[in-house]
């Protein structure tokens, strides 16, 4: 499969600069080190969309989940095998199912 075009939705752009933010407070360049990671994760996962998984007892939308460092969960959906659209990037300290 080759690489999917990468689409990130406003929401998923909020939810990486509250993140960000959150961890500036304390550490500004460990905050720019996980915004990369984030970047670095999407890249990857347009490389290969099906590394996420689905999670029935989330949700019932058509939507795959990836874990970052334990703490973070970017869903994404995959649109006609062209684009892969990050909706959300949550903390797993959030109610996800209210999220979607």
């Amino acid at each position: 499969m080759n690489n999917l075009k990468l689409e990130i939705t406003s929401k998923a752009y909020n939810d990486i600069e509250i993140i960000s933010d959150y961890i500036a407070k304390e550490n500004k360049y460990v905050a720019i080190k996980f915004v990369k990671l984030f970047y670095k994760t999407f890249d990857t996962l347009c490389k290969h969309p099906y590394l996420g998984k689905s999670r029935d007892d989330f949700t019932y939308l058509d939507v795959k989940f990836y874990i970052i460092k334990k703490k973070y969960l970017v869903i994404y959906r995959i649109i006609d095998n062209k684009t892969l659209r990050i909706l959300r990037v949550l903390t797993t300290y959030q109610d996800i199912c209210l999220q979607l």
